[in-house]
């Protein structure tokens, strides 16, 4: 090769080939009706709530039903290593005042709940879940009232992401 022959390498990376689904069918029952109904195994595996039909489905999501007891306590998950500062740097960046009624930490007597506007456990890394775009300072009642209304608003066919309560 000559001095004015560069020749640029560049390392290949290949994505690695798509997991295979499993084959074959399983019987589970319509979560609208109760009939049974027969789905393939990896669509089984991947939701939780399976549908006849897509009648069957509009019906389930437009009935009324009692919205779910949603209970805040102390929770031991583990939230990433930047959650206490990043919760902490939403409440300052909120004013310690609730978002939602405008109550304050000094009325409230105790620290703001902080709240994930898109869910947690959507992401796959705790950095991304707890990013200050994704906070906001919420008192307890407004905390129960959005996870009840983010619970009854989820997409059916967004799967959470794996679990990761153990610390790494």
């Amino acid at each position: 090769m000559s001095r004015n022959e560069r020749q640029l390498e560049l390392p290949l990376k290949f994505p690695s080939p798509p997991k295979s689904r499993p084959e074959g069918t399983v019987r589970r029952r319509c979560a609208g009706c109760g009939r049974k109904v027969e789905v393939p195994k990896w669509y089984a595996d991947e939701v939780e709530l399976i549908f006849c039909s897509p009648e069957c489905r509009r019906a389930w999501a437009s009935a009324a039903r009692e919205p779910p007891k949603v209970v805040l306590e102390p929770r031991p998950e583990y939230r990433g290593g930047d959650w206490e500062v990043n919760a902490e740097r939403a409440r300052k960046r909120d004013r310690y005042t609730c978002r939602i009624c405008g109550v304050t930490e000094k009325e409230l007597g105790r620290k703001l709940d902080v709240h994930h506007i898109l869910p947690f456990g959507w992401f796959k890394d705790p950095r991304d879940a707890n990013r200050l775009s994704n906070l906001i300072s919420v008192c307890p009642s407004c905390h129960r009232k959005l996870e009840a209304e983010t619970v009854k608003d989820l997409p059916l066919f967004i799967p959470p992401a794996p679990s990761r309560r153990r610390r790494p």
